[in-house]
């Protein structure tokens, strides 16, 4: 280890923490040092030891207990998160928790008790904060150009049937933890704290378990646009993944590429009401509105790089935490109330089979 190195312990070497935690920390040599890591698979312990060098274990304490752990990345099951998350903090390891952060917003308030009193740093992994289609959008509202934001939509748009652990509820599977997590995270730093309300509507169609896999989240806040977020696994057409409504303008597009129309409201003449009979019995002014329009090439993301650049920053350098847990308690909440208004998910008809076997289940 160098001088200023953050020593780290990933738990789970699934999707989540083999392609994306550790390569993500591959990429910054000189701030993080992967030194350990646990999964109940022989084969990921053999490949994390061959191309990174670590130490492995098969159980989470055994690599807690590793004096040279500084800071442990839970990339496990989503139930999993709070416990494995308790014990690194006790044992006075700072954590990383993959989302969702926790089921349940009291939970967030225990682990962020629990790190306040052994003095260490709690975050979670809500890296699409740093997405650059997000960021664009953002700083276009916040320019004004397309006038008064009244709706944002995003979609999560797809066709697939799912047969892991994220098709149980036991396993704090289905798409609001999931999918739903990331983009609620996004939208809600577009109307600050302000009361809303929450309407949802949640269906099991077409994969196996007995989570979610359809999701309709409309939120209402006191102050600022209607946000909605559609994430489903059967949508055999997909839209934009944006759509921004504004009294001047909007944006739709992909994360990839966005499209922005936008007009002068000053360029217009004042809008004269007439209550009588429409003339011609046309309805209308037939003014003509001189819009402009712009394609919106976004870059590619690092955004797990430059997540870990940030929470660097904060372990040696003081900065302010990037993801607070105060911040995503606020997202928690909101999936909880949406999951108690609509209750279980609306079962479909058809069966699928669900013979696939669940290991101790990394992401």
């Amino acid at each position: 280890m160098s001088a200023g190195q953050i020593a780290v312990g990933i738990i789970g070497l699934g999707r989540s923490g083999w392609n994306i935690h550790a390569a993500g920390l591959r990429e910054l040599p000189d701030r993080f040092r992967v030194v350990a890591v646990a999964d109940p698979l022989e084969a990921r312990r053999v490949e994390a030891a061959t191309e990174l060098g670590v130490t492995t274990y098969t159980e989470p304490r055994q690599l807690i207990a590793d004096d040279r752990v500084e800071l442990v990345v839970v990339a496990t099951p989503s139930h999993t998160h709070v416990p494995i998350a308790l014990i690194a903090l006790q044992a006075g390891k700072h954590v990383v928790l993959e989302k969702p952060m926790a089921q349940r917003p009291e939970e967030i308030d225990l682990m962020a008790a629990v790190a306040e009193s052994a003095g260490r740093v709690l975050t979670c992994f809500q890296n699409n904060r740093l997405e650059p289609s997000f960021l664009a959008v953002r700083q276009i509202i916040e320019s004004g150009r397309i006038g008064e934001v009244v709706l944002v939509r995003r979609a999560i748009h797809r066709f697939a049937r799912r047969a892991d652990w994220q098709t149980l509820r036991s396993h704090g599977g289905g798409e609001l933890s999931n999918k739903v997590s990331h983009y609620l995270d996004q939208l809600l730093l577009l109307i600050g704290d302000t009361p809303t309300s929450v309407s949802a509507d949640l269906r099991h169609t077409v994969s196996a378990g007995d989570a979610e896999d359809h999701v309709k989240l409309t939120l209402r806040p006191e102050h600022g646009p209607v946000l909605e977020v559609e994430s489903s696994a059967t949508v055999a057409l997909p839209q934009d993944s944006w759509f921004v409504v504004g009294t001047a303008g909007g944006i739709a597009g992909s994360q990839s590429t966005l499209r922005v129309r936008w007009f002068d409201p000053a360029a217009l003449p004042a809008l004269v009401l007439r209550t009588g009979a429409a003339e011609g019995r046309e309805y209308g002014t037939d003014e003509s509105i001189d819009w402009s329009e712009e394609t919106v090439a976004v870059g590619p993301s690092r955004r797990t790089e430059r997540y870990y650049r940030r929470l660097y920053a904060t372990l040696r350098e003081g900065a302010d935490l990037f993801v607070t847990p105060a911040s995503v308690r606020r997202q928690v909440e909101i999936l909880t109330r949406a999951r108690t208004r609509s209750g279980a998910p609306r079962e479909r008809r058809s069966t699928i089979s669900t013979t696939q076997e669940l290991s101790a289940g990394l992401r």
